[in-house]
C-alpha cells in the first residue's frame, strides 16, 4: 500500500539525501523547506506519515507538530533534531510523536523506522475492518435495506462502477465504504471527493493535479484526486455538480487509466475503481442537458438506491441504540435511555434529514441529558408537532365503574403521566396542569 510522506528539512544537504533515498524505497513525498511551506501543504494535503525536523528558521518544530496531530490526527510523526538528549526524547513521545532520530542519524534506522511504522498502520486498518465486521456502520433489519446490503455486498468484490442515488442523509458514504473495504482494491486508499463543495475554477485542478508553476500559486506540484486513487477507490459525491468539460476528461480517465496533471507532458496512472453518488435524479439532469448522455451510461453501470430511512422505520431502534453507545463513550457520559412515548415520537417523525439527522439528535440529547431517560418535552418541537393532540390518554378510562370514580382514576393516571414527562418536578407539573403546586400535592394524597 502507498503512503503519503510530509518531509519538512530546512538544511539543503540534508533534505537532498533523504529525498533520494525516499524515492528510492517509494515512497510518495511531499516537501517544506521551511515551517510555512509546511503548515500550506497541511491545509490541502493528508498524510499517513510526517518527518519533522524540530529546528526550523520561521517556525518552531513543536507547534507544527501540534498543529499537525490537530489537523491530522491519524498522520503518524518522527521528530528529527540535532539536539540529542534523554529529555527532549522522552518530551516528544509523550507529546504523542511516533518516535524520535538524533541528528545525524543513518539513513537505514530511518527506513526501518518507517517501514516498521507502515506495517503497523496496515496491522491497525486491517484490525479496524474486522471488528467493524460485514457492513461497518450500515445498521438494517428491515426487509429493504437488507435487500440493498445484499446487492452492495454482490458487486463489492468487483471493479465496477457503481451509482448510489439517495437523499442526503441516507448514508452514501458509508456505502462507499463498504463497497472499498470489500473489493480486490481494498489494499489501497479509499479517496472521497465531493464535488458540489469544491468551485468549478478549482475542480480541475483538484481533480487532476497540477505541477509547480502551472498556474498563478502553484509553487509545489501536486498530485490530484485521480492519481491519488490509482490502485483504489474513488468516491465522487454530487456528482451531478460536475460540468461539461469535467465529464469529458473523467470519461477520458476512467477509459484510459491515466491522467496529466496541469503544465505535464507526462501521463500518471490512475487505475481506480469508481464509485459516484448523488442525491439528485440522474435520469432528469440527462433529460436537462445538465449531464451528458455518454457520462450517464459510464456511471449508470450498477445502480444502487439507498432508501430514506422513513421507508425503513424497522432499523430506527437499533440505529438510535448504536449512537447512543457511540457518543456515550466518545463524550464519555452516561448512556441515556428513551422513554415508551418518546420512541413511539420519533419512530413517527419524518426524518427529512435521514440517518444524519437522528444521529445528530442523539448525540445532542446524549450531551445535554447524561444518564436520564429521554422523555418527548426532551425533543426539539418540529418532533413534538402532531402529538399534542393526541388522544391515546382516553385510554385510561375505565367503562365498569361509576363515574365520579372513573374521572378520579383519570385524574392521577393523568397526573402521573404529566410528573413522568417533567421527571418528577414537581413545580414544573402544577404549572402545565394550572393549578397551584400545593392542589397538586392535595390531589396526590387524595
Amino acid at each position: 500500500m502507498e503512503y503519503d510522506l510530509l518531509l519538512v528539512e530546512d538544511d539543503p544537504l540534508h533534505r537532498e539525501m533523504l529525498v533520494e533515498a525516499l524515492l528510492d524505497k517509494g515512497y510518495l513525498i511531499s516537501i517544506a523547506e521551511n515551517g510555512q511551506q509546511a503548515v500550506d501543504i497541511i491545509q490541502h494535503g493528508s498524510f499517513a506519515v510526517a518527518l519533522l525536523d524540530i529546528r526550523l528558521p520561521d517556525f518552531d518544530g513543536h507547534s507544527l507538530f501540534e498543529l499537525l496531530a490537530q489537523r491530522q490526527p491519524e498522520c503518524s510523526v518522527l521528530l528529527m533534531t540535532g539536539q540529542a538528549t534523554i529529555e527532549a526524547a522522552v518530551g516528544a513521545m509523550k507529546a504523542g510523536a511516533y518516535d524520535y532520530l538524533a541528528k545525524p542519524f543513518r539513513i537505514e534506522l530511518l527506513l526501518l523506522k518507517l517501514d516498521r511504522l507502515f506495517r503497523l498502520k496496515a496491522l491497525e486498518r486491517e484490525n479496524r475492518q474486522l471488528r467493524s465486521g460485514g457492513s461497518g456502520d450500515i445498521i438494517a433489519v428491515s426487509a429493504r435495506m437488507r435487500r440493498f446490503l445484499a446487492t452492495a455486498e454482490s458487486v463489492a468484490d468487483t471493479s465496477a462502477t457503481v451509482l448510489v442515488q439517495g437523499e442526503s442523509g441516507t448514508g452514501k458514504e458509508l456505502v462507499a465504504e463498504l463497497l472499498h473495504r470489500h473489493s480486490p482494491r481494498a489494499d489501497g486508499e479509499l479517496v472521497k471527493v465531493n464535488c458540489g463543495a469544491i468551485p468549478e475554477s478549482l475542480l480541475e485542478a483538484e481533480l487532476f493535479g497540477y505541477e509547480k508553476g502551472a498556474f498563478t500559486g502553484a509553487d509545489r506540484q501536486r498530485r490530484g484526486y485521480l492519481e491519488q486513487a490509482n490502485s483504489g477507490t474513488l468516491f465522487l459525491d454530487e456528482i451531478g455538480e460536475i460540468p461539461h468539460t469535467m465529464q469529458i476528461r473523467l470519461l477520458r480517465a476512467l477509459q484510459e487509466r491515466h491522467v496529466r496533471r496541469l503544465g505535464s507532458e507526462v501521463d500518471s496512472p490512475a487505475d481506480f475503481r469508481l464509485v459516484a453518488a448523488t442525491h439528485r435524479d440522474l435520469d432528469e439532469l440527462r433529460e436537462s442537458g445538465a449531464i451528458r448522455d455518454d457520462f450517464f451510461y459510464r456511471l449508470n453501470v450498477v445502480p444502487l438506491h439507498l432508501p430514506p430511512l422513513r421507508e425503513r422505520r424497522e432499523d430506527i431502534p437499533l440505529l438510535i441504540d448504536h449512537f447512543i453507545q457511540r457518543y456515550a463513550e466518545r463524550h464519555r457520559r452516561v448512556p441515556i435511555r428513551l422513554s415508551g412515548d418518546t420512541l413511539e415520537l420519533l419512530l413517527a417523525h419524518a426524518f427529512p434529514g435521514n440517518v444524519r439527522e437522528l444521529e445528530n439528535l442523539v448525540e445532542r440529547l446524549q450531551v445535554l441529558h447524561p444518564g436520564a431517560e429521554i422523555v418527548p418535552r426532551d425533543l426539539p418541537p418540529e418532533f413534538r408537532r402532531g402529538a399534542e393532540n393526541s388522544a391515546a390518554l382516553v385510554q385510561c378510562f375505565r367503562t365498569d365503574l361509576p363515574l365520579r370514580q372513573a374521572l378520579h382514576d383519570f385524574e392521577r393516571r393523568f397526573i402521573d403521566r404529566i410528573l413522568q414527562e417533567e421527571r418528577g418536578n414537581r413545580t414544573a407539573a402544577a404549572r402545565r396542569l394550572g393549578i397551584s403546586r400545593k392542589n397538586l400535592w392535595e390531589r396526590l394524597l387524595d
